[in-house]
């Protein structure tokens, strides 16, 4: 007995300081996290609406005036904005010049692969998913088709292909290796260049 108070009164106590004390730093942790999530979303947000801004309308120009690194994701944006006008978004997409298809799966591809190769393919379907390939080769980065090839059937709904996350686990490390977001936007920014008359609004 201590100060009058029976010894287990003070155990029970001490446990209840632990336990609020772990339950505070654990609701700092989840506000930290919640901070942290909530700055990323409002970038992401502020720089869908600079893209928007910047090329709702695509000129010669512009064109010439934006850096290589953001060109791809420019007029990827300028493309999804006349996609959103359309009354079938897909039916829209297939409708478009190979060059502009290319340049909007190129987009999403990037997106994702940045975080893994099969996220992307978990991320996304036909008619994305199909153009990819082929887009690769137009813009000169034929060294990813291997990684493509190597899980492709598995995530291909009409494939009788079994899935094997050994195979695409070991397909995500040597992707994330060699993957350079950098270098695939540069190829991206020569390509619209190059076609530049397919893209200009």
């Amino acid at each position: 007995m201590l100060f009058g108070v029976q010894w287990y009164y003070w155990l029970i106590l001490a446990v209840a300081i632990i336990l609020t004390i772990f339950a505070w730093i654990k609701a700092m942790g989840a506000s930290r996290a919640r901070r942290e999530r909530l700055k990323k979303e409002a970038a992401i947000w502020k720089r869908d609406y600079d893209l928007r801004q910047g090329f709702s309308v695509l000129t010669e120009d512009k064109i010439k005036e934006a850096e290589e690194i953001e060109l791809l994701h420019g007029v990827a944006m300028n493309i999804q904005v006349m996609l959103e006008k359309q009354s079938n978004m897909t039916d829209a997409f297939n409708n478009m010049p190979d060059e502009k298809k290319f340049i909007y799966a190129l987009e999403y591809f990037d997106e994702d692969a940045k975080t893994s190769l099969s996220t992307f393919f978990k991320n996304n379907g036909a008619p994305l998913v199909p153009v990819i390939p082929e887009a690769l080769k137009a813009i000169g980065a034929d060294k990813y088709l291997p990684f493509i090839e190597a899980v492709y059937d598995m995530y291909d709904e009409d494939s009788e292909a079994s899935v094997d996350y050994d195979v695409i686990e070991k397909n995500d490390v040597r992707f994330s290796e060699a993957y350079d977001s950098a270098e695939l936007c540069r190829l991206c920014a020569r390509y619209i260049i190059e076609n530049k008359n397919t893209f200009l609004n």
